[in-house]
């Protein structure tokens, strides 16, 4: 549920955000939403919370499959943005699992 809450957060701000500015300021605003969200998720994953395997399988699997669907639609730097804050953030919270992924 916390995802799903999360997520639908981002998807918002990202809405909104493409909705009310022009093409440079769409591409920063696109960006923020990008860099909210990778935070986000990766925080997820965390060492605090005790997810079991197939939580976390799924959560990778959404991250790259949000990554794959901007790069696909033409959102490479901010696919770009959006991975590179996700493994950042999940270095400083989960540095094993990050280890992992690289």
């Amino acid at each position: 549920m916390r995802r799903f809450t999360i997520a639908m957060v981002s998807l918002l701000f990202l809405m909104a955000s493409v909705a009310s500015c022009g093409d440079t300021e769409k591409k920063r605003r696109e960006e923020s939403a990008a860099v909210v969200l990778g935070r986000a998720q990766a925080l997820e994953l965390s060492a605090e919370f005790h997810l079991d395997t197939v939580e976390i399988e799924k959560l990778l699997i959404d991250v790259r499959s949000r990554e794959a669907e901007l790069r696909r639609r033409g959102h490479s730097r901010v696919a770009d943005t959006y991975l590179a804050t996700f493994l950042s953030t999940l270095d400083s919270v989960n540095p094993s699992l990050a280890s992992e992924l690289r």
